[in-house]
């Protein structure tokens, strides 16, 4: 980057009054017309085009001959200009290079390299200024990205001077999407010095405009812990109400903001519970898996692809923030012993061994022997011989959730077996602390909703947030950012209406069809 602009900017900053850690970039969407702009008055403001109009900020990226006249006419509000046109305002002048709708993947390498410059797709510039910032000021800042809705709309925030039609806009809009998305979702590898918080209603977006409103409200001090929230839950289960768990895996690919969607969605959604997974990766594997060639934004190695999807101690304070903020249970597949001695710090009331492990029978019976809750445990890839080990290895612990389970991705209806579950409904008489459930790797609701007719009380379901084919287990999912896990609750909780009590009784709904003849009685 010229040194020349960083000191311009640098001397820029000195006459701008502002001490957090934030930066929202404004668009044009109809968004905004619902955004509260008081929020913004403790972050620096960037402008793109004439967003000044809106909300009046500190720098403004100026292009396009329309919105220099736009801006023109409204007064030149903002405080420092940053365009490839000579402005009669005070302005800082930079190269324009040119971008390709072609170009799109370039975007992430185009950002890396902080040579700056304006292109047609400003919010790279702007991306970049706050880059620059962080740089200068030495701190890390949330930036937050406002009126970004990337859909064409009759509806507007302010009079659109750019005389584009209906079709050139949608098309140069679905190309910004499309930078964005490549953007936001390798922003957590490349763009270690600010963090991208898109406000919104798309699949990447972190928060929605009522989030961003109430995001500085207070939780209420009546909010129960994890270990009450799963006393409520274990309530639900002695009515034989089955708990629904939402398994995140690794969707949430190391990311805080897309973390915290996620654990927020699957409550709106109607989940009972979160679970994540643990595992120590260099560990885990072998050195040769670790080098195996894995494709991910991370690099080519399936060591490069775990590492990086991880929960590290900073995700867990995070993942721990947000259950509690939305009241929601959260627990943890715990793969290895190294994983497990880790989660102890967390006094978790719960936790998961998956069939992936069915076989590490010295790590199980060290769980058993030393952990003093509850466990969950999986079945897939196992038979009899498996369940025998399990009901006598963990046969004094209070609850013993037993999981039938196809280790089959996406599982086909022919191997669901469902009657396992039956079985372990049957088998409660004798081991009276198991927990009948099922872990689905299948397609659809129908084997879950057969499940709860079989007994199943817990139910687990893989879940995503948009499609990332490169993530493991990411085809078997549900996405929560459209209505597919909502329709899946919604079809369990019918489920469990038409499964009704095991006590045969005349229900108020029943009637004889004929009257009773009295020479029949």
């Amino acid at each position: 980057m010229s040194e020349s602009i960083k000191k311009l900017i640098r001397k820029a900053l000195k006459n701008i009054d502002f001490d957090t850690n934030k930066i929202y970039i404004i668009g044009k969407g109809p968004s905004m017309n619902n955004v509260d702009k008081s929020i913004m008055t403790d972050g620096l403001i960037i402008n793109l085009n004439d967003s000044e109009i809106i909300l009046p900020g500190h720098f403004s990226l100026l292009h396009s001959n329309w919105a220099i006249e736009s801006v023109k006419r409204n007064g030149f509000k903002s405080k420092v200009y940053i365009s490839d046109s000579v402005l009669e305002s005070n302005s800082i002048s930079v190269p324009y290079v040119p971008v390709s709708f072609e170009q799109v993947q370039n975007a992430t390498i185009d950002l890396i390299n902080k040579e700056f410059s304006l292109s047609d797709f400003l919010f790279l510039g702007a991306i970049k200024l706050a880059r620059i910032i962080a740089e200068i000021q030495n701190k890390k800042y949330e930036v937050y990205f406002l009126g970004f809705d990337f859909n064409f709309s009759m509806e507007k925030t302010i009079k659109d001077f750019s005389n584009y039609n209906s079709e050139f806009s949608s098309i140069l809009l679905q190309t910004q999407e499309q930078i964005f998305t490549v953007i936001k979702y390798h922003s957590d590898y490349y763009l270690k010095d600010i963090d991208i918080i898109h406000v919104g209603t798309k699949s990447f977006s972190d928060l929605s405009v009522e989030d961003f409103n109430n995001k500085n409200s207070i939780v209420n001090k009546t909010t129960k812990s994890n270990s009450e929230l799963y006393l409520s839950l274990i309530e639900k289960i002695n009515d034989n109400i089955p708990i629904i768990v939402a398994e995140l895996t690794n969707n949430h690919i190391g990311d805080e903001h897309r973390l915290r969607k996620m654990i927020k969605l699957c409550k709106q959604h109607g989940a009972d519970a979160i679970k994540v997974q643990k595992r120590d990766v260099d560990t885990f594997y072998t050195k040769s898996e670790l080098q195996s060639f894995y494709k991910s934004p991370f690099g080519n190695t399936l060591r490069d692809y775990r590492i990086n999807v991880e929960l590290n101690d900073h995700l867990f304070k995070v993942l721990i923030d947000e259950c509690n903020k939305n009241q929601i249970f959260w627990f943890t597949s715990v793969l290895d012993k190294n994983s497990y001695e880790y989660m102890l710090q967390y006094d978790t009331p719960l936790i998961k061994l998956p069939s992936t492990i069915s076989n590490h029978r010295n790590y199980l019976s060290y769980v058993a022997d030393s952990f003093k809750g509850d466990v969950v445990i999986s079945t897939g890839f196992t038979d009899s011989e498996y369940e025998e080990f399990v009901l006598n290895t963990f046969k004094k612990k209070d609850r013993l959730y037993l999981l039938q389970c196809t280790s089959s991705y996406p599982a086909p209806p022919d191997s669901c077996n469902i009657g396992v579950v039956n079985h372990y409904s049957q088998i409660r008489g004798t081991y009276n602390n198991i927990v009948p459930g099922y872990s689905s790797h299948d397609v659809g609701s129908l084997a879950s909703q057969i499940a709860i007719g079989a007994g199943a009380l817990m139910i687990e379901k893989h879940v995503k947030l948009g499609n990332l084919e490169w993530v493991h287990f990411d085809g078997v999912a549900l996405d929560i950012s459209n209505d597919e896990f909502s329709t899946f609750i919604k079809d369990l909780k019918n489920a469990v209406v038409i499964k009704g009590e095991s006590s045969k009784k005349i229900h108020n709904k029943e009637h004889h069809k004929y009257k009773v003849n009295k020479l029949h009685n």
